[in-house]
This record gives C-alpha cells, sequence and structure tokens, in this order.
C-alpha cells in the first residue's frame, strides 16, 4: 500500500487498482462491470438510493473506471471524501466506509440493471462515433492489430449485446480474487487505513507492455456528412519508459505538438490556419506518438506535407533553443501543477510502482531540464509513421 500523507487537501483520496490482461473478448464485459458496481448495491439495490446515500454523505464521491497500460488493463475503484475531522457527524466515517465497502464487496447484478448498463454504454459509444476525431483515433489503433494499442477500452459496441448476466458474475469473481493495490492521499482516519491496508496484497506490481514495431504504413479512410476532414497518425517510437530516452522523447512531444508554442501549432494552424487545433501526444506504454487534427479537405496535401516538414525538422535539429527551453518550461509547469490533484499524485506514484523506481519531483524535473538538443534529435529519429487514419469530410456541389 502507498500512503502519500499530506496536509495540502481537506480531503483524503482513495484509489484501489487491480490488473488483467487487456483482451479484446472481455474489455466489454469489464465496461458493463464498472458501471453496474457503482450503481448499486445490496444495501442499496435501488440506484436512486445509493445516489441519495452517496449525496447525505457529505457529497462522498466514488467511480469505478478502466485504463490501459501496455497489455494491462487497470480496474480503478476511487474515492474522494471530506477528511473526517472537518465533519461533526460522529456516523460520517462509518457511513463512508460502509459505502465504499458496497461498491468493492457487496454489489447488487441483476437482469434489469444489466440492461440499464448495456443501454448506457451503448450511448456512450454512439456518442463517441458521433464525433469524427473519435473515429480517426479508433480507427488508427484499429488498424494496428493484433497489438494491444488496437483493443478499444472503452469497450465495443457489437459485443454487449450477447453479454450476460453470467459474464458479469463471473467478471466479478475474478475481481475479487485479483490482487489490489491501494493509494491513499491525505490524512485517513485509523480505520479507514486498517481498513485499506486489509485489503491491499502488499504484492509487488508487474509491467507488461510491447513497443509498436516499424510495421508498414496501415491507411484507414471514411467518408462522412461532416464539415472538416479529421486526421490521425500513429508513429511508433521504440522508447519504453524505462528507455533513457524516454525524457527526451518527453521533451520532444512538446516541441512537436504538445505546447502551446509547438511546432505544429506555429507552422500548421498560425501560419497558414490550415486548421483550429493540432497536437500531439504519447502513449507511453505502447511506444507511439499520435498527432491529431481537423481541416478542410481542400487542404490535405499542405497539411500532411507541413506534419512532415516539422518532424524532419526536430530530426535535422532545425529549432531554435529558446523553443527547447520553452517546451521544457511547459512540462515542467505541468508537473508542478499535477502537485495539486490527489489523483495526479497516485498516478504518479502508480507508474513509479509499475517501472519499479522511486522518483521525486524534483528528480523529475532535473531529468527534463537536463535534457540537450542533441538528445530531442535523436529521440525524433526513431519515429515511423504506421498508421493513417482518415474521416473525410462530404465534397458538396456548388449550387
Amino acid at each position: 500500500m502507498k500512503f502519500i500523507k499530506t496536509e495540502k487537501f481537506n480531503h483524503v483520496s482513495v484509489s484501489i487498482r487491480s490488473i488483467f490482461a487487456l483482451d479484446i473478448h472481455t474489455i466489454t464485459t469489464m465496461n458493463l462491470l464498472c458501471i453496474m458496481m457503482k450503481k448499486q448495491t445490496e444495501k442499496y439495490p435501488d440506484p436512486s438510493l445509493f445516489a441519495r446515500a452517496l449525496a447525505d454523505t457529505y457529497g462522498i464521491r466514488i467511480g469505478v473506471g478502466l485504463s490501459a497500460y501496455g497489455k494491462q488493463l487497470v480496474m480503478d475503484i476511487r474515492m474522494n471524501a471530506i477528511e473526517s475531522q472537518w465533519i461533526p457527524d460522529q456516523s460520517y466515517e462509518k457511513q463512508a466506509l460502509d459505502l465504499f465497502n458496497q461498491i468493492i464487496c457487496h454489489p447488487h447484478f441483476t437482469s434489469a440493471s444489466l440492461s440499464q448498463a448495456k443501454m448506457q454504454l451503448k450511448n456512450r459509444l454512439h456518442t463517441q462515433m458521433d464525433d469524427p476525431n473519435t473515429i480517426a483515433l479508433l480507427n488508427a489503433f484499429t488498424s494496428l492489430a493484433p497489438h494491444s494499442i488496437s483493443i478499444p477500452v472503452q469497450g465495443n459496441i457489437d459485443a454487449i449485446d450477447g453479454i450476460t448476466l453470467l459474464d458479469i458474475q463471473q467478471a466479478y469473481e475474478a475481481y475479487l480474487k485479483a490482487e489490489k493495490h491501494v493509494y491513499i492521499v491525505g490524512q485517513p482516519s485509523q480505520a479507514l487505513y486498517n481498513y485499506l491496508d486489509s485489503l491491499d496484497s502488499h504484492q509487488t506490481l508487474q509491467s507488461h507492455f510491447e513497443l509498436l514495431d516499424n510495421s508498414s504504413l496501415q491507411i484507414q479512410s471514411q467518408t462522412r456528412d461532416i464539415s472538416q476532414t479529421s486526421l490521425t497518425h500513429v508513429y511508433a517510437n521504440h522508447i519504453g519508459v524505462d528507455d533513457p530516452l524516454y525524457y527526451p522523447l518527453l521533451v520532444m512531444n512538446s516541441l512537436l505538438g504538445q505546447s502551446p508554442n509547438s511546432l505544429l501549432f506555429t507552422n500548421v494552424r498560425e501560419k497558414h490556419s490550415y486548421c483550429y487545433s493540432i497536437y500531439s501526444s504519447i502513449v507511453r506504454f505502447d511506444g507511439a506518438l499520435i498527432i491529431s487534427t481537423s481541416f478542410r479537405n481542400q487542404y490535405f496535401d499542405q497539411v500532411i506535407s507541413l506534419i512532415q516538414e516539422q518532424i524532419k525538422k526536430l530530426q535535422t535539429g532545425q529549432f531554435d533553443v529558446s523553443l527547447l527551453s520553452s517546451a521544457k518550461k511547459d512540462l515542467i509547469d505541468g508537473l508542478i501543477s499535477g502537485q495539486d490533484s490527489s489523483f495526479s499524485l497516485i498516478e504518479q506514484a502508480y507508474l513509479d510502482d509499475l517501472m519499479h523506481r522511486n522518483t521525486q519531483l524534483k528528480d523529475r524535473i532535473s531529468a527534463i531540464d537536463h535534457v540537450t538538443k542533441e538528445e530531442v534529435i535523436q529521440a525524433s529519429s526513431y519515429l515511423h509513421l504506421v498508421a493513417r487514419s482518415i474521416v473525410k469530410e462530404e465534397e458538396h456541389e456548388e449550387v
């Protein structure tokens, strides 16, 4: 169990994480399980009763969600509650503990709740598929099968109807048996600390990830009645979180398309006004770099050319040292601002445990600050385009 003791917050934040294999055949069931676990329990069999109990317990917040770390699927049960020292009600602590325990140990599964969960998940996925940028991203990932990046963490809409109540119950039984890794931020009471300690497996985390390789370029394209064309590029970068070039990779990404004065934003958006936004991001446990943007289709060739040009600038060192300093500063500012979020602290602690390292904020800041121009050039030299996904706007004849 990782306990980050601090007086910075007036609440206690808890994250209980369990690791499963990221499997295309079970991912939709896991999504439904998460929805059902946070809706109703044995003590509160009606969702409205459970929602009222949360509100009555000084607005305690409890959530259940999924994240992917390479080939691993992490189920995360979170609680955010006001520290008991600030609550005059002597029953508050017991009520909060009871609600959290209900979610973890006593969820209530029925055919009716499964039907409601299926409807909620379908609506969520339908909403996502109304967004051309999301479609482009998911299509790009899907084209890279069988790599784990191709598995949609949010589930598959075509698999929903075939999932049974028995599937849900079996998935929950697997959760009960899975090792649990507990993270706490704040000043928990002794009762809460003891309860969480009893849940923790006290086992070392094991990571399991595989970086993308330099496969041949996969191109996905479809046309929709939309106002702009959406484009996603996926690049293999061959740099894992345990690689000496990991921090240069972060700086390179900031320089390319993450910081406010990035090469992509300045040269594609600001100078030419081809798009409203363009950015890059890192999928760290898959060794991938993503570039996403939207623009009028008439500028397609120009946008593609300019993206390639910015990457070439990185690879040949054609960028000013002042821009490099700005990219570093933006990264460091993000690290510092993350100290104001309890769950950002938990995420950093989890990543450190997953990679079997013990880094402090000052260590991460120093690592970024010492990245050289030559290291950025080296990190960018590994970029290899493996997927291009386009959701193209329909061409309408002028009237």
